[in-house]
């Protein structure tokens, strides 16, 4: 039987996704069959669903008998309800309802949506087969979503596991067969951090002042080590360094692991790239050598010291051309001090690299009549090149230098990263390697000004190599910018910020939206002061929806520390701190400071008055409202002079009031 990864993969690669501008329900996947008629399948957050994973419509039930007839399609007619069925009728006005079938093949599959009329969305792909898991696995995710609702239900905890599950999910699935719990968490969290660290997965938080330059790219001014001077440079922001991250093409010779140890490492130019000396680089790929620029067209094979290749120069120059004393270092470093089995990173301008390369030759001089340097020549193994170029993030601790050549100190490059970069898993083509962006308060943000004209490209039929690609210029590089169809974009948003009605209209129609209410269930068990908590924040949620709305509720995961907690002495304390740092802090936020209903959340009414939270200030310290205005207006008065009550969060009756 397919689980229910399967058959959501199936039901994608055939045409049948979820709709532009829709969100999924929390607990089932939503395929339209472009007839008005839906398919869902069930989720789980925990994994795959391998019982009756599919769920017909109630008015399948018309052809019960054609269904049943279909080999490798098993429905009981018996009916599961769930709210995620959103699409589908009331059972007698309770609950959304559906009948659960087992499906044998894709190829039933086939044929039950041919029965149901279905029109597919998009045009199903040829074969329905998996290049591999880590490539295919995409169809399990909208390229572009966001998970949202009120704050404390985990959506930014959730970004971790997803981002996991989407670029490697190869290796989530075996440590969710090896590993669960917090076992699990741990895991996750540790494999989060090694794809942040390759860059396969970034991490961004959305403010007022972030920007088109902070997000895409702009105009920095930056200074310059080895000069001191100032210049003004184009800066890729976050999501075109992903973007160009996930069009990688690695390619390389090494097969084995390279050990680091006693060799030097090297950071050398093989052209101005700015000045359209790509070709050196070409050459120099072509033909397994590196060129430097400095010498002129001088042959220093007998120069052996620094004094034989100032001899050399003066020899030449009879005082005619005043050189650089750049190039006699230069000359020095590429002949007579760099080693065979030294490492050569090749820069790409001050801020990407585009090779690694191993010396394996001494110094040779290569004529060439049809140029002016580059005759200086050393013979190398290409380990590994890249194209485009990585970001200097991937290995360097600090912005490159201008000069040509000079020996990379541990002060500027990490090895650990040079180490994984020329590890023989590195060495196929990434191209096709989920990479995850994860926008943290996206709502926070003027989307209009940061996505600026790239908001099309997010759509999936524009990306890159799609049915409908396109591309643009981008302002300042001038470069032409196109986003990739491996790069997936995750959205977290408080709906107590900004409602989902608010949103960006061009965002609302790009992304897919899942809903992450607040889940009192995952509290079931937990007791304080005599107290069950998931009751506790079920009935201070019913109170804020009829207040406000549901969109201001509070989340389990303010509550979830309760749950590592043993003692019931930890318990009440962990509660009090709370109540007191999030809790009333949270409702003085979404009530404005309007004491008396903070009061009527947490039911202070009913309490007697010294367990209430709020109370009503009447000490003798305070003058009434006939000492401080005249009678007219002191008798029209409601007094308002609210505080909360410090005494009351230690208190096991002030809790025990909320529920009462």
């Amino acid at each position: 039987m397919l689980n229910s990864l399967e058959i959501y993969h199936a039901l994608n690669e055939l045409g049948y996704r979820l709709e532009n501008g829709k969100f999924e329900p929390s607990y089932a996947s939503e395929h339209p069959l472009g007839n008005g008629k839906y398919l869902y399948v069930k989720r789980s957050r925990d994994g795959v669903v391998n019982k009756s994973p599919l769920v017909l419509a109630p008015d399948t039930l018309a052809l019960k008998a054609e269904i049943d007839r279909i080999e490798g399609i098993h429905c009981l007619w018996e009916k599961v309800k769930s709210t995620s069925y959103r699409r589908y009728p009331k059972d007698n006005g309770t609950s959304q309802y559906g009948f659960a079938a087992d499906v044998e093949s894709v190829e039933a599959l086939q044929a039950l949506v041919v029965l149901l009329g279905a029109q597919p969305s998009s045009n199903p792909q040829s074969a329905l087969k998996r290049d591999n898991e880590n490539k295919d696995q995409s169809l399990m995710y909208p390229l572009n979503q966001i998970l949202f609702g009120p704050p404390g239900t985990g959506k930014t905890y959730t970004t971790t596991e997803m981002a996991v599950k989407i670029a490697d999910n190869a290796w989530y699935q075996q440590a969710t067969r090896e590993h669960h719990g917090n076992d699990l968490r741990e895991k996750v969290k540790q494999r989060y951090q090694m794809l942040v660290e390759k860059q396969r997965i970034m991490f961004t938080t959305f403010h007022q002042s972030f920007s088109y330059e902070d997000f895409i790219e702009g105009i920095r001014a930056t200074t310059d080590e080895s000069s001191g001077t100032l210049r003004y440079d184009v800066m890729d922001g976050i999501f075109k360094q992903l973007c160009l991250n996930a069009e990688v093409k690695t390619s390389g010779s090494a097969t084995q692991s390279l050990s680091l140890n006693g060799r030097r490492i090297w950071k050398m130019s093989l052209g101005n790239t700015l000045d359209g000396e790509d070709y050196i680089f070409d050459e120099c790929l072509a033909n397994n050598y590196i060129l430097l620029g400095w010498g002129d067209n001088l042959d220093f094979s007998g120069c052996t010291t620094p004094a034989d290749v100032r001899l050399r120069l003066d020899e030449s120059n009879e005082g005619q051309v005043e050189r650089s004393e750049y190039m006699l270092t230069a000359v020095n470093m590429f002949k007579n001090i760099m080693r065979n089995g030294d490492l050569v990173i090749v820069s790409d301008g001050n801020h990407k690299f585009r090779a690694i390369a191993e010396i394996a030759g001494d110094y040779q001089y290569l004529p060439n009549d049809e140029r002016v340097g580059f005759h200086q020549m050393r013979k190398v193994n290409w380990l590994r090149t890249y194209s485009p170029s990585l970001p200097k993030e991937q290995l360097f601790l600090k912005s490159l230098s201008q000069m040509t050549l000079y020996e990379l100190r541990d002060t500027s490059i990490d090895r650990a990263k040079l180490s994984q970069l020329l590890s023989p898993v590195e060495t196929s083509d990434n191209q096709a390697l989920p990479h995850v962006l994860i926008i943290d308060e996206i709502n926070r943000g003027n989307i209009a000004r940061i996505f600026g004209e790239l908001i099309t490209l997010l759509e999936s039929d524009k990306r890159l190599g799609a049915e409908d690609a396109r591309s643009l210029v981008l302002p300042y590089s001038k470069q032409l910018f196109s986003v990739p169809g491996n790069v997936y974009v995750i959205g977290t948003m408080n709906t107590a910020d900004k409602s989902l009605i608010q949103m960006d209209l061009a965002l609302r129609r790009r992304f897919s939206f899942t809903e992450m209410p607040a889940r009192p269930e995952l509290l079931a068990g937990v007791t304080a002061f005599g107290v069950d908590v998931e009751t506790l924040l079920t009935r201070i949620n019913q109170r804020i929806e009829a207040l406000l709305d549901s969109e201001h509720m509070i989340g389990h995961a303010y509550f979830m520390p309760l749950k590592k907690l043993d003692s019931n002495a930890d318990r009440e304390a962990c509660l009090a701190s709370i109540f007191h740092d999030k809790i009333i802090p949270l409702l003085r936020e979404y009530f404005f400071d309007d004491y008396e209903r903070i009061g009527w959340v947490l039911n202070d009414s009913v309490k007697a008055k010294e367990n209430r939270f709020i109370l009503l200030q009447q000490s003798a310290q305070l003058p009434s409202f006939s000492a401080l205005f005249p009678k007219d207006i002191a008798d029209s008065l409601s007094d308002r002079r609210f505080r909360i009550n410090e005494h009351a969060f230690a208190m096991a009756e002030a809790y025990q009031g909320i529920v009462a």
